[in-house]
């Protein structure tokens, strides 16, 4: 296990993800081991489920495709 708890943030480009990143560290414990790494949305889709299933927020959060004609 390479930890207990994840947290998820989603930023609208490398830029966005940069500066939340630095606003982050500024807020660290003074010991502990915290790491932190970026996903593109593809990656992130690529997940792979391997035991239950999404929770309710994730089915909410989950992109609509529209079709217009």
């Amino acid at each position: 296990m390479l930890q207990f708890s994840v947290y998820a943030r989603i930023c609208k480009g490398a830029k966005s993800a940069q500066t939340y990143m630095k606003k982050l560290e500024s807020f660290l414990p003074q010991r502990g081991h915290i790491r932190a790494i970026m996903l593109t949305e593809k990656q992130f889709d690529n997940m792979k489920i391997l035991i239950g299933e999404k929770s309710l927020t994730e089915k909410a959060q989950e992109p609509r495709q529209l079709t217009l004609f």
